[in-house]
């Protein structure tokens, strides 16, 4: 095996730790997730909780980084396998990366690269989101007492609506599936936020060039802490100043029209995922 190999080997092994350490702190957080449902009888175990809590996150993760990995080979550009971020606290994870380490050709292979992730992501994001609130639980307001209170995507409301029956003065307890899917829609509105080397700071760099590029992002640093997303805002306004993104090798050849209308659809996503901090899914 040659030096190259070696290198490129040690790099994927990188990848694999990683995930397995992430695959143990998803499921450490899901079973924290998973006590007090268990011990107000609605959910059998803790370790079911967790599992559907880890499976269902990591499927979003990893099916949106995918994304972003098999468009990039296909677009010609060289891009690492995901990276998953493992944390040993509260959601279990920071979500996962992978890194570009060739330039995009031209603009429509940016586009193309940053918004196959948030795309793939959603795809999955949906179907699992049924199915968790299928398995989620209609209370009373009197025995959502103590509970943790979540900003509620417009998109949770209107999955919730049409697969649930919620009592006229009570809400929903989310069964960890259910919770996966919150995180993955909070992750997709994050990263398509018009910023530095977020998806979305891609697709604006692709369809506004890099004359806006940097302005846009500071106009998307703002829209983070407008949500109430504070401490991700101080970090994207971080990279917004110290990041300068690139941008394709061809930076001339302008944006298709079709992907322009694709950009629509992803605004729309980022909408529909939005969960301002001030909003609560208990009334």
């Amino acid at each position: 095996m040659g030096l190259r190999e070696r290198i490129k080997q040690r790099k994927l092994n990188w990848n694999i730790i990683l995930l397995l350490a992430t695959i143990g702190t998803t499921l450490g957080a899901g079973y924290q997730f998973s006590i007090p449902l268990v011990n107000e009888g609605l959910l059998s175990s803790s370790l079911q909780g967790a599992a559907t809590f880890s499976l269902g996150l990591l499927t979003i993760l990893g099916c949106h980084e995918m994304g972003h990995k098999l468009m990039a080979d296909r677009r010609g550009v060289d891009a690492t396998f995901p990276y998953f971020i493992p944390v040993p606290f509260f959601l279990g994870t920071f979500g996962a990366v992978i890194q570009m380490k060739s330039t995009p050709p031209d603009r429509n292979a940016l586009f193309d690269v940053g918004a196959a992730g948030p795309i793939a992501g959603f795809i999955v994001l949906i179907p699992l989101t049924l199915l968790g609130l299928s398995w989620s639980f209609p209370v009373s307001l009197e025995e959502l007492e103590g509970v943790m209170s979540l900003p509620s995507p417009l998109l949770l409301n209107w999955l919730s609506n049409s697969v649930t029956s919620i009592p006229a003065k009570g809400d929903l307890l989310l069964h960890p599936l259910a919770l996966a899917c919150w995180v993955g829609m909070i992750i997709t509105m994050l990263n398509l936020l018009p910023v530095s080397t977020l998806d979305g700071g891609h697709i604006t760099r692709a369809l506004f060039g890099g004359k806006y590029h940097r302005v846009i992002s500071f106009a998307g640093a703002g829209v983070t802490f407008a949500l109430g997303y504070w401490l991700f805002g101080i970090l994207i306004l971080i990279f917004a100043i110290k990041t300068t993104h690139t941008g394709p090798t061809d930076d001339v050849t302008a944006l298709s029209g079709s992907r322009k209308v694709v950009a629509l659809g992803l605004l729309a996503m980022l909408i529909v995922c939005a969960a301002p901090v001030y909003q609560s899914l208990i009334p």
